[in-house]
């Protein structure tokens, strides 16, 4: 039989084997749970359109926002890497240019989590074909304080590869016009 000061050794050198694992598990599991939701929201539909926020007026912002179409619905969502410095007042907004115009701009939600993936509906009777940008307005101030311009999604997908400029996806939602006809 052996002494019991030996056989609580064991479980100590297992746990200090273990703890520095710890970290390197969390980590992995992090990177699997963004990945998983990446995917779990491009399975609400594929992007039609989507840009990168820069922060404006003295701002921080970063991440990617995606124009999503399923089922006849749009929704904007806002990438895991989403981030915006804290400002009062902050209103999701499709704009068509750089800043919102009264009766030219459509308000799509205030802004309650300044980091992380979110999504957001559009109205039903809005038409993304119309705008050009999503901006974030602080109504308080009446200031851009972000912005991004909506492109078509093309083979740039958050997989990390490169866009093919050649081979623009083509849009399926009807979001694309027809050239205009020469007079």
């Amino acid at each position: 039989m052996r002494p019991l000061h030996c056989l609580s050794a064991v479980p100590a050198a297992l746990l200090l084997a273990i703890l520095p694992l710890i970290p390197l598990i969390a980590q992995q599991d992090d990177a699997m749970k963004g990945k998983m939701q990446d995917h779990a929201a491009m399975a609400m539909g594929e992007p039609s359109a989507q840009g990168t926020l820069t922060g404006v007026n003295g701002h921080q912002a970063s991440g990617t926002v995606h124009l999503v179409s399923s089922e006849g619905k749009y929704r904007l969502h806002f990438t895991p890497d989403f981030s915006l410095e804290k400002a009062p007042d902050v209103y999701v907004t499709l704009t068509k240019g750089p800043k919102p115009v009264q009766g030219a701009s459509v308000v799509i939600a205030k802004l309650t989590r300044f980091a992380g993936e979110q999504a957001f509906d559009l109205p039903a009777d809005t038409d993304p074909s119309q705008y050009s940008h999503v901006v974030l307005w602080c109504k308080k101030y009446s200031v851009a304080i972000a912005q991004a311009e909506l492109k078509e999604a093309g083979m740039e997908k958050m997989d990390g590869m490169k866009e093919d400029k050649g081979s623009m996806m083509k849009k399926k939602d009807g979001m694309s016009k027809p050239p205009s006809k020469p007079n």
